[in-house]
């Protein structure tokens, strides 16, 4: 059976206007989840003022950004909550303490949320009306609470931004001391609580030099958080560089440029105080260039032997070995490019063509008779 969704409004109000008329019985006066970053683990405050606030002062979740965090890091976890809960002790109960949670993308549909059952933690000590756990308290007044090692790792989502909303339930009784059978809602007017926070997968890229000992090359961090500011260091063959700052482009990449060939190593990134560290490393080479010239051509033994150039067709200056052609047989030749020309060794091979006797049918000589017909010459 579906419920009529004007039903359960009516319900909600019904409830509100209850509790408002029982002149609050039961309810709550402060609230915080327990968040854990790479800053602190503590809470944040979802209601409650003065004395009475759970976390610190400045730790007010509403509205919060909790920063950039590595997809799979373990750097942001909610772990649970705290609520404080009041009711007149000849008159009213409180049963239960829920909070409800959810995660989702900013450009995506909101889905269902988890509940997370808080137990009791303290009850108001009234001879001096404090907590047993610390906090000004009065007779009714008690603590729930639960933090646990992850209730949530909110570092497992894929890349993207993300809302983190929480809102809380109390089930109590107005008019008993041992009933449950009233609800009530901490739910910041009905928009729930919500904080805001981003994922990024970093990756490297990288482009090589385009000349010879260059610094044309480039390394391109790409899975960031547009327009983030980050703090990088790196090693340049062992060397240390940085920390310097940078802006992810709209695309989410920082581009370090103006590198030459070696190994980069090491990156670490740093952002809303936690550093990431990208266990790879980036080698960029310089361009292998490779000597071209002009053919020779075949030539006839004893002929003047060609000289080899000791610059090829594409500028690249080396050494030949053997330096010199020999005219009388067919060989290799090696060229090893000057160091330091980024040139990669080549061999040609030059043929000698030997010289060949030409014979004939009627061998080197003739003879013939006086008159007789003499044989034409072949050519």
């Amino acid at each position: 059976m579906k419920s009529n969704p004007i039903s359960i409004v009516g319900t909600i109000l019904l409830v509100l206007l209850f509790n408002f008329a029982q002149s609050q019985s039961f309810g709550t006066f402060a609230s915080a989840v327990w968040i854990t970053d790479c800053n602190q683990s503590n809470f944040f405050n979802t209601s409650g003022s003065g004395p009475n606030l759970i976390g610190p002062v400045g730790n007010v979740f509403e509205g919060a950004n909790l920063g950039v965090h590595t997809q799979n890091s373990g750097t942001l976890l909610l772990r649970g909550a705290e609520v404080k809960t009041f009711k007149n002790p000849a008159s009213s109960n409180v049963c239960v303490v829920k909070m409800y949670y959810r995660i989702y993308q900013v450009s995506a549909m909101p889905g269902g949320f988890s509940s997370f059952t808080l137990p009791i933690l303290d009850n108001c000590n009234v001879g001096p009306n404090t907590f047993p756990s610390g906090g000004p308290c009065v007779a009714g007044d008690q603590k729930w609470q639960s933090i646990i090692p992850s209730l949530a790792n909110l570092t497992s989502f894929a890349p993207g931004n993300y809302i983190l909303e929480v809102y809380y339930d109390v089930t109590g009784s107005f008019t008993s001391t041992s009933q449950c059978n009233d609800l009530i809602f901490l739910s910041n007017g009905g928009n729930n609580f919500k904080a805001n926070f981003s994922i990024q997968a970093p990756t490297l890229v990288s482009t090589n030099p385009s000349t010879c000992n260059g610094t044309e090359g480039s390394i391109t961090i790409n899975g960031l958080v547009p327009s983030a500011v980050y703090s990088i260091t790196y090693t340049d063959d062992g060397v240390l560089v940085g920390p310097i700052n940078f802006t992810a482009n709209a695309s989410g990449q920082i581009v370090i440029s103006g590198l030459n060939a070696g190994l980069y190593s090491n990156f670490s990134l740093l952002i809303n105080g936690c550093t990431t560290n990208l266990n790879t490393g980036v080698i960029l080479s310089n361009p292998i260039f490779v000597p071209t010239f002009n053919p020779i051509a075949p030539f006839c033994a004893g002929s003047t032997a060609p000289l080899l150039p000791t610059t090829s067709t594409n500028g690249i200056t080396g050494t030949w070995s053997p330096a010199t052609v020999n005219n009388l047989t067919s060989g290799s030749y090696s060229f090893t490019p000057t160091p330091g020309l980024c040139g990669f060794p080549i061999s040609i091979t030059i043929t000698v063509l030997p010289n060949i006797t030409p014979t004939f049918s009627f061998g080197t000589s003739l003879t013939i008779c006086s008159g007789g017909t003499v044989p034409l010459l072949p050519t």
